[in-house]
């Protein structure tokens, strides 16, 4: 059993402010047996509690952060909460404070990562088709933003538009909520069926909320199983870790 180094991450090179940090973990490592298969953060995917949370002190431990991550127990809504808030039953996080990193987890959805560009504020947030449909990431804009400051967002790895497969019913909610996001469809070759890109649908919201700064969606979770963790492609699976904090400049 062994646990990764930081060198087995990802380390985007997107910053918009010389305080922000942003970092993905990955599946490296043989923390957790099959079908976890990894490094293995969700507590809600069967693996054992114990054993997830060592693997959430190991990435605390790695960033040598401040104060311990704001791990969130996900539900595929639209709230966001303050990294210090005792009730974590949210789809998104956010802080003001330096060296407390907001994590998202996720096997196919996208995480948002959020930062005003001015350095004072992150957030990470957690975008299912559900949640992103139901305003998830205005909601995390906001949070950091409510007087509509400048923010920049990155999008980390997530299932893309050729992989994923989806619904009439998502085609309609989308398209009922915005007709623009009827352009993140593409009609499948199985009748009442879509190929849906969230990572396109995610852009959309973001320039309808004024965020023109917007960096990342290349990598597919379903594409780079070697990776990243995949729940369409595999099933029974773990989740990785999507992070974004703020730092002391000086560190640079």
């Amino acid at each position: 059993m062994t646990l990764p180094q930081k060198d087995q991450w990802l380390w985007p090179d997107w910053r918009p402010h010389p305080a922000v940090r942003v970092a993905v973990t990955t599946r490296a490592g043989s923390h957790s047996p099959e079908p976890w298969n990894g490094f293995n953060l969700g507590l809600n995917c069967g693996d054992q509690p114990g054993r997830v949370e060592q693997a959430r002190r190991h990435v605390e431990k790695l960033l040598q952060a401040d104060h311990p991550a704001a791990w969130l127990w996900q539900v595929h809504g639209k709230r966001v909460i303050r990294a210090d808030e005792q009730n974590n039953e949210a789809d998104g996080v956010w802080t003001d404070q330096q060296r407390w990193p907001c994590v998202v987890l996720t096997a196919d959805c996208l995480p948002v990562l959020l930062a005003r560009n001015d350095g004072t504020a992150v957030a990470a947030v957690h975008a299912g088709w559900r949640g992103l449909q139901a305003g998830v990431i205005a909601e995390g804009v906001k949070s950091i933003a409510p007087n509509a400051e400048p923010v920049s967002a990155w999008l980390g790895p997530a299932i893309c538009g050729k992989c994923y497969q989806v619904g009439d019913e998502v085609y309609r909610a989308f398209a009922d909520t915005n007709p623009a996001f009827k352009t993140a469809f593409r009609e499948d070759a199985t009748p009442h069926h879509w190929r849906f890109s969230v990572v396109h649908a995610a852009m959309i919201e973001l320039a309808s909320l004024g965020v023109t700064d917007v960096q990342g969606g290349e990598l597919c979770t379903a594409c780079d199983l070697d990776r990243f963790y995949s729940y369409r492609k595999e099933g029974d699976t773990g989740r990785f870790a999507s992070l974004i904090w703020l730092d002391r400049e000086s560190n640079q």
